[in-house]
């Protein structure tokens, strides 16, 4: 009867936890926020970071504010090269390319002027269907030569890549 009662512990102990429902882990949602002096901007749709339509970088990607194809309110980061954490992209790199579109459609892109610079750091690069988180800050500057100062920059996006790490 002991060992009856030895071997029904364990079983009835492992039955009772596999019935027990596990909470599901959340996938993080892909967007960008940052500020700006108009105040605190959320773009809320994203194309995953990807090699494909990056022009001169390696990996790219784009911050929407709306599921249209308008670039109305978008923010486009490109690096050169696979991404590493911790590395400061900064304006002046070979390949490294962003650019704004405000709500007016007015197109702001990268400086190389001394002082007023734009980075872009990552803090995550999980590869092939995994995340990229990171912040990036700084000034760009429009045709018409006037600038904007991006704080406060987050972002956090799906990556798609085919055959790299």
């Amino acid at each position: 009867m002991k060992k009856l009662m030895l071997l029904l512990i364990p079983i009835i102990f492992v039955a009772v936890n596999s019935c027990k429902k596990s909470t599901p882990v959340e996938e993080p949602v892909p967007y960008a926020s940052y500020t700006l002096k108009s105040g605190a901007k959320t773009l809320k749709n994203a194309s995953n970071f990807a090699k494909d339509f990056c022009s001169t970088s390696t990996f790219c990607c784009r911050f929407t504010v709306s599921a249209d194809t308008t670039d109305l309110e978008t923010v486009k980061i490109g690096i050169p090269g696979d991404p590493l954490v911790g590395y400061v992209y900064y304006s002046g790199l070979y390949r490294f390319s962003c650019f704004y579109v405000d709500h007016s459609g007015i197109r702001y892109d990268l400086t190389n002027s001394g002082s007023s610079l734009f980075s872009v750091v990552f803090t995550q690069w999980d590869g092939q269907g995994g995340w990229a988180k990171g912040y990036f800050s700084g000034w760009m500057i429009s045709a018409t030569n006037d600038s904007i100062l991006f704080q406060n920059g987050y972002f956090q996006n799906k990556i798609w890549t085919m055959g790299t790490k």
